[in-house]
């Protein structure tokens, strides 16, 4: 999936709100910044970064600043299967 949103689609929070997956989910980030929640950390990701969610973690991200947010995001499954957290 090919993700491509503006930070300034939703005042700087687009992106998903807290799930998971049964199934590990690595983004590729091509342009743009986006902090992370995956599990208990927090950390912010930028353009040429890779981030590994491991199966089973609670994840989320918010676009920050204004540049688009773009990235690949791999889900290493042949379906989506998502549980809504929050």
């Amino acid at each position: 999936m090919r993700s491509r949103t503006s930070g300034s689609d939703a005042g700087g929070r687009s992106g998903p709100r807290l799930h998971r997956h049964p199934y590990r989910e690595t983004f590729v980030i091509i342009r743009g910044r986006a902090r992370f929640t995956i599990g208990d950390a927090e950390r912010e990701g930028g353009a040429g970064e890779v981030l590994v969610v491991p199966a089973g973690t609670p994840h989320k991200f918010a676009v920050i600043g204004p540049e688009v947010y773009e990235a690949v995001h791999i889900h290493e499954s042949d379906h989506f299967i998502t549980e809504w957290l929050e």
